[in-house]
């Protein structure tokens, strides 16, 4: 007895070819009556884009398979839009409607599908050949949407898929590049309850057009089969939901290989797993696999890969990637890397966006290209190539772009920081009002060198740099005569209240270490109010009081002149001296 012979005695079985199920299956769009003028010359995918415009749908199609960029010409039209679209691209190509979405697709063969069903086993058999040539067709998807179960064909076109339950219809598609869609209906001999339709359980999910996918990533294609790839492919991008699954691996689990096509509402992987995504919590003992969206929660020991979008709490021992983009929180014991960021990130190492907001930490670097705002904190560096946040940073900041504030160990470099800048060693920047740091590279700002002296006759060469409104200043200077401690290095930073072209007013905070360079050192901190005069462009001529504390052991022999205020000898000898003393000398500006 032959397959067809079988199934007329076990059941009733309806074949749809891949043609008339594109038709069946529009529903409002492509059987809408349209009306477009003449067009001359204009690209297919303009003449699509005005075509939806018109209606509350987009046009999903891959730019590989589709002429989109080539040069077609309408001279009117009237009737309906499948017609139209079957003008334009020929009957090579099927045409699907989902919510939302026309799908094309680029299908010119043909399949054609005999099954049988074993109800001892729970076993649809059948076999998959091309009409046209009826040759054996291998590595096409064959899933039933109700059960959400589905297997390869081998090389001879063969099928087993083993059923959940044999009761009631079954509804076995057929799915494989290049090759349109094809049906095959097996209905019990009593009447069929229209309650069994789950078709509003699956969904379609258009291409971001970046071309990132989990099936590109090499990282995650170590861990997934090329028989759940070649699933991938056949299907596409339609996706079942489903309430729960269980893996125990890729490939074993409830659902089989049809996981990959499967959307979640709770997944548990006892090892690894790879499903279409998450609407609600996963967990995995090593790994999670997602080729689209998950929201929720997910939690790994070692990594989670989301080949979609990420909305809500992900944690992983190790490391974190999400190809698209994330909102809400993102923890990993080494890294977390995504495209776009929104929320809070933590990781041990370093946490990798293109562009992000919110809050990230790491214990050695961020690399955000576009940190668009809120706070960056790294044990190392931050790096990228504009930010308008805060960034905190063990070492160094380094924007390539405008910046917000930085605040680094050693130093910061950026372009225009709209903030301040706070380096201990230097800052670099094209236009930064408030950098604050010993020395300070801004291209706008004012540097100077200037020799001055104070009250007690030390002659002093201080390096001052800075932006509009704060500059540093580092310098050393020479007592002349019999004096022990002759020797004093200079520290600080001052801010520019008026800057007038020929006048100005400094306020300045220097610390000031005096030494004989052997035995004897003290300190003292100088308070400065500085007005200035310019004699020329590049020559100001300054003089003003200070306010001073000076901290001394009284073998260091400290040498103070100007008005001494009050002197205090603590419960250690050591004598802090306040008094007010007078500074000024000429300054070379540029």
């Amino acid at each position: 007895m032959t397959i067809n012979q079988k199934l007329i005695t076990r059941g009733f079985a309806f074949f749809i070819p891949a043609l008339f199920c594109s038709k069946l299956y529009a529903q409002n769009n492509l059987l809408k009556e349209i009306s477009i003028g003449e067009i001359k010359q204009q690209r297919m995918s303009t003449v699509l884009d005005k075509i939806a415009s018109k209606g509350n749908f987009y046009f999903a199609y891959n730019n590989k398979t589709i002429p989109a960029d080539s040069m077609v010409s309408v001279a009117g039209y009237r009737g309906t839009l499948f017609s139209l679209l079957d003008k334009l691209l020929g009957d090579s190509y099927e045409f699907k409607e989902v919510p939302g979405y026309i799908v094309l697709r680029h299908a010119p063969g043909r399949l054609y599908i005999t099954a049988e069903v074993d109800k001892e086993l729970a076993i649809v058999k059948g076999y998959v050949n091309d009409v046209s040539g009826q040759k054996a067709i291998g590595q096409a998807s064959v899933y039933e949407k109700n059960q959400l179960v589905s297997t390869l064909t081998n090389d001879k076109g063969y099928f087993e898929l083993k059923l959940k339950t044999t009761n009631g219809p079954l509804s076995l598609s057929v799915s494989k590049e290049e090759y349109r869609d094809t049906a095959l209906y097996i209905l019990p001999v009593v009447t069929v309850d229209s309650k069994h339709n789950n078709s509003k359980n699956y969904k379609y999910y258009p291409d971001e057009g970046s071309g990132n996918s989990v099936e590109h990533s090499r990282f995650a294609r170590f861990f997934i089969s090329s028989k759940q790839l070649v699933q991938g492919m056949n299907l596409g991008n339609f996706f079942a939901t489903s309430p729960y699954q269980v893996s125990l691996v890729p490939g074993l689990s409830t659902h089989g290989m049809y996981n990959s096509q499967i959307i979640d509402k709770v997944s548990y992987n006892l090892l690894g797993g790879y499903t279409a995504g998450i609407n609600g919590v996963e967990a995995a003992g090593i790994f999670n696999i997602n080729r689209k969206d998950v929201n929720g929660f997910q939690m790994a020991g070692i990594f989670n890969v989301v080949g979609g979008s990420l909305s809500g709490f992900e944690i992983a021992g190790i490391y974190n990637n999400v190809l698209n983009n994330s909102s809400g929180m993102q923890v990993a014991g080494i890294g977390n890397r995504t495209n776009k960021f929104k929320g809070a990130q933590v990781a041990g190492i370093a946490n990798l966006d293109q562009e992000a907001s919110g809050f990230q930490m790491a214990g050695l670097f961020n690399n955000v290209k576009n940190f668009t705002h809120g706070v960056q904190v790294a044990g190392l560096f931050n790096t990228g190539q504009q930010s308008s946040g805060v960034q905190f940073a063990g070492l160094f900041n380094w924007s390539t772009g405008q910046t917000g504030s930085q605040m680094a160990g050693l130093f910061n470099v950026a372009k225009k920081v709209k903030g301040f800048q706070l380096g201990f060693l230097f800052n670099v920047a094209d236009s930064s009002d408030y950098p604050i740091g010993i020395i300070n590279f801004i291209k706008n700002g004012e540097k100077s060198l200037a020799i001055s002296t104070d009250e007690n006759l030390f002659t002093h060469l201080d390096f001052r740099s800075g932006g509009r409104v704060m500059y540093g200043l580092i310098g050393g200077g020479y007592k002349f005569g019999g004096a022990s401690s002759k020797y004093v290095f200079d520290i600080g930073f001052g801010g520019h209240i008026i800057n007038h072209p020929k006048f100005s007013l400094n306020s300045e905070y220097v610390v000031q270490l005096i030494t004989d360079t052997k035995n004897k050192f003290y300190q003292t901190q100088s308070f400065r109010l500085l007005p200035g005069y310019k004699l020329t462009k590049l020559l100001r001529l300054f003089a003003g009081p200070t306010f001073n504390i000076t901290g001394a052991d009284p073998n260091d022999d400290a040498q103070i002149h100007g008005w001494e205020l009050s002197k205090h000898i603590g419960s250690d000898n050591n004598i802090t001296t306040l008094s007010i003393g007078l500074t000024g000398g000429l300054q070379f500006v540029w």
